[in-house]
């Protein structure tokens, strides 16, 4: 029997796709995904022997889209624990999103925007950066929180309430930990971008924003942090 309804990962693929015009060339992202097991099967023992390399990593619960090179290709799958899988199924995010499920929500999304920039970026050759790829997910994240509890309230544009809320969780809530100070700047840098970028965005009139944020996706990582400091 053919399955008509849509996952909501595969769900936030379509859309994270339009939103930017993305064509990542890679179908459907279920192939792509692992959980606990395909991880520990598949990737621990390659990762310990230095063959993969973590481009991007959850802060908070260890979700990671993991690369290796694979002859003239490359090897991208996205990895969600099972734990963070099971808070969305018990907390369905397309009824209601709140303090319980926003971060395993962001999670989501964020190594699903890892995953389908990356894919295009390598299929078109073009530059990619780790405060890019980061950058860029802080975006769609915030993008996708808007989307939701827009639909939820059945709102074309979001209280004040609303707003501050998303902006909490994702931009002011807390500091990327690491011990590398490194590491560290880049996700704060990159949240601060993002917080000024949508900032500007929410300012345009919402017909113009379609095609900001496409001209946004395919700019250069140095040329998004100057669009955003306001130098071009």
């Amino acid at each position: 029997m053919d399955r008509t309804e849509l996952s909501l990962l595969e769900k936030l693929q379509g859309i994270i796709e339009r939103t930017y015009d993305l064509q990542p060339g890679v179908g459907e992202i279920g192939p792509y995904v692992i959980g606990d097991q395909g991880y520990r099967t598949i990737y621990s023992g390659l990762q310990a022997a230095g063959k993969v390399t973590d481009k991007v990593m959850s802060p908070s619960c260890g979700a990671r889209t993991l690369l290796r090179r694979d002859g003239d290709g490359l090897a991208v799958s996205v990895y969600y624990p099972d734990s963070l899988i099971e808070c969305l199924e018990r907390n369905d995010t397309t009824r209601r999103l709140d303090d319980g499920n926003v971060d395993a929500f962001t999670v989501l999304v964020e190594e699903l925007d890892h995953f389908l920039v990356i894919a295009e970026r390598f299929r078109s050759g073009g530059a990619i950066s780790l405060l890019d790829l980061e950058l860029h997910a802080n975006v769609t994240k915030y993008l996708m929180l808007k989307l939701f509890v827009g639909r939820m309230r059945r709102l074309t544009r979001l209280s004040q309430v609303d707003s501050a809320w998303i902006r909490f969780h994702l931009f002011e809530k807390g500091d990327y930990v690491d011990a590398d100070p490194d590491v560290r700047a880049r996700y704060h840098d990159a949240s601060r971008f993002a917080a000024r970028y949508v900032r500007q965005l929410d300012l345009l009139p919402a017909t113009q924003r379609p095609r900001q944020l496409r001209r946004f996706h395919r700019m250069s990582p140095q040329a998004k942090i100057a669009h955003i400091n306001g130098r071009v």
